[in-house]
């Protein structure tokens, strides 16, 4: 088959690299350089001739829809179809293939339904072994084929697909971009067999109503995937306890049971909540003042449909708020101010580290529904305005949410404490390989900056060089004349090379990097959580117990003897006070822990977006790549006919 393939490709002619003189003609309609009614890449796509016709029989009989497209070029929708339709392992689900072709619209004669479920028996009776739950890569990929060929009202089969491997009608797949199926492993999955329970920890996606059986960390619910490194030592607000005598007590504040429940839920649907972010964007809007100016920014909310003007000062004023709100939650830092010298590009990396920040608060699943960040989001009034007017509470989550804390400590596992330290340990390494990776790839984003602007500069100065030597030295010499007008079809691919690179810049700097970023973000914000916790959990428990031990014996001591009634009395009411005051106490530690144990999990979910970071990084690389690959190919075909060296003898 090889030595089809070489005389298809090289003809009868065996001297292929080094054809027989020829005359050239320099008429302009022959001009070896002109693109002019011709699209190279759209020629070099069409299928090589063929040295025989081979006999139909003998090529179908080894066909299958695992290898009739291998080796083929397919467009670039079969990729983006591939990854959107969540493959493990290089293969995908039946259910998931059913899904996708379901985007093709396809007539009624192609699919049945069966019960509220509809089956493409055309397409699956070629593509689908028998009984199999799952299609290999190559499988799916011909059975996006068939899809271009029905949509086409062309038959469907494999010796159709094989005839037109190479002119594949390209598929139309309706809001694909759309499309997020999340993944399962077909080869785990089991119609028969009931599935087992999972701990939180097998399957840190799972979705449960009731707390687990065994202690681990609960799911949230509440979850890319394109500044400056941002100081661990940033100090962060301190939070001051509220005093024990002014403690909320079950007789005037009581728990509230159902606000627990929905606490509970609200941290359980956690693929809900990876399905369900919001998308913020942070833009300059502009600069006001006249001896001191300030920079005010558009805020954007794609959920919401809201965009709000804010100054950095109101970002500050809410990064203070939320801190105070919830001092045991990951709240991210905010980029660094600066007092002067506010240029253009300063102002971007403020932009992005503003926009990293308030998406993160807009992905945490108990922040984002928070009064303040609603408010932050979509409160149309100036906002100082607005502040002075409406001061927030700013009580810890506890007070304000006065959980019924024995609903929770079925989410606490009891190796909380060993998990913590294990994470104090690791993470700081981890943050600091998170920023030599921002600093790497933020480096290879300005050399490829660089890159495109050197092939812009080359584009200019042949351009120069064509108005040089527009007039050879040597008279009549027409090939020298067309080679300099050839500069211009060099200059142009060059200069569509600059603007792929740049595209694919841009690309990188709001994507890969970003999430690179804000990953790292989220990992110092961790750690200074647990800073807080260290400084704001501590309690009075264990002096509490001593003190009502030793009144309660008291009590019992002196209780019916004449003349200590009043002493009795007021032990009863220093006792009934410290017992609320304990239980108070307990109830905020169980809840602190809970706290914890919730942000544990949420920065363990965090490793789906730096999956999701790596596949959609790869993926436009992949983009960008065929647009190189194309780009270099047009212009390899106007060159394939440029004059050669006895055109000069």
């Amino acid at each position: 088959m090889t030595d089809d393939l070489a005389s298809s490709f090289l003809g009868t002619n065996s001297n292929y690299f080094m054809p027989e003189p020829r005359s050239i003609s320099f008429a302009v309609e022959d001009d070896p350089w002109s693109a002019a009614g011709f699209d190279p890449v759209d020629e070099m796509r069409q299928p090589l001739a063929q040295s025989q016709i081979m006999d139909e029989d003998m090529v179908t009989e080894g066909i299958t829809a695992s290898n009739v497209l291998v080796g083929v070029d397919l467009p670039e929708i079969f990729d983006t179809a591939y990854i959107r339709a969540g493959p493990v392992g290089d293969r995908v689900s039946v259910d998931s293939l059913e899904v996708i072709i379901g985007l093709g619209g396809l007539g009624p004669r192609l699919y049945e339904q069966v019960g509220n479920k509809t089956v493409y028996f055309k397409i699956f009776s070629l593509i689908v072994p028998s009984g199999a739950m799952y299609v290999t890569r190559n499988e799916f990929n011909t059975a996006l084929a068939l899809v271009g060929c029905a949509q086409k009202n062309m038959d469907l089969s494999l010796m159709k697909i094989y005839q037109h491997r190479n002119d594949l009608p390209i598929p139309l797949l309706s809001n694909l971009e759309t499309i997020a199926i999340k993944r399962v492993n077909p080869l785990m999955a089991s119609n028969n067999k009931p599935k087992q329970q999972q701990s939180y920890d097998d399957d840190p996606w799972r979705v449960a109503s009731t707390p687990p059986s065994t202690n681990a960390f609960p799911a949230y619910r509440g979850d890319e995937i394109s500044s400056k490194v941002r100081s661990i030592n940033k100090p962060a607000v301190v939070v001051v306890p509220a005093v024990n005598h002014h403690a909320p007590t079950p007789e005037n504040r009581p728990s509230d049971k159902f606000s627990t429940q929905a606490l509970v839920k609200a941290s359980t649907e956690s693929y809900q909540w990876f399905l369900d972010l919001d998308q913020i964007t942070v833009t300059e809007a502009e600069k006001e003042g006249f001896l001191f100016t300030h920079v005010n920014y558009w805020v954007h909310s794609n959920q919401r449909q809201t965009s709000v003007r804010r100054r950095y000062s109101d970002f500050y004023w809410f990064w203070e708020t939320l801190l105070k709100r919830y001092p045991f939650r990951v709240v991210p830092n905010l980029p660094p101010k600066k007092i002067s010298g506010k240029d253009k590009t300063f102002l971007e990396m403020r932009c992005q580290g503003l926009s990293r920040f308030i998406n993160c608060i807009v992905r945490h699943p108990v922040l984002k529904n928070d009064a303040e960040v609603v408010s932050f989001l979509t409160e149309q009034t100036e906002f100082v305005s607005w502040r002075r007017a409406k001061l927030p509470i700013v009580e810890e989550e506890f007070i304000r949410v006065n959980p019924h804390t024995d609903d929770l400590e079925g989410f606490i596992p009891k190796d909380l404490d060993d998990r913590i330290e294990h994470i104090r340990k690791r993470l700081p390494e981890s943050i600091e390989k998170y920023d030599s990776l921002c600093s790497v790839m933020d480096r290879c984003i300005r050399l490829k900056e660089a890159r495109a602007l050197e092939m812009k500069r080359y584009n200019d100065t042949l351009k120069e060089l064509s108005d040089i030597e527009h007039v050879c030295f040597v008279p009549n010499c027409q090939a020298c004349h067309h080679v300099v007008r050839g500069y211009e079809s060099v200059g142009n691919y060059m200069n569509q090379e600059s603007t792929i690179i740049e595209t694919d810049v841009a690309s990188a700097t709001t994507g890969v990097l970003e999430n690179l970023k804000r990953h790292r973000d989220i990992s110092i914000a961790f750690l200074q959580m647990l800073d807080r916790k260290s400084k704001l959990e501590a309690n009075q428990i264990s002096t509490l117990y001593k003190k009502l031990s030793a009144n309660k014996a008291k009590v019992n001591q002196n209780r019916g003897v004449p003349g200590l009634e009043s002493e009795v009395a007021r032990l009863d009411a220093v006792i009934k006070v410290d017992s609320e005051e304990m239980i108070f106490q307990q109830r905020r530690r169980t809840y602190i822990h809970y706290c914890v144990a919730t942000e544990v999990s949420y920065l363990h979910k965090q490793q789906a977006f730096v999956s999701l970071l790596y596949q959609n990084f790869v993926h436009e690389q992949l983009q960008y790549a065929r647009r190189t690959v194309d780009n270099w190919k047009a212009l390899e075909a106007l060159l394939c006919e440029m004059p050669k060296p006895e055109d000069f003898a």
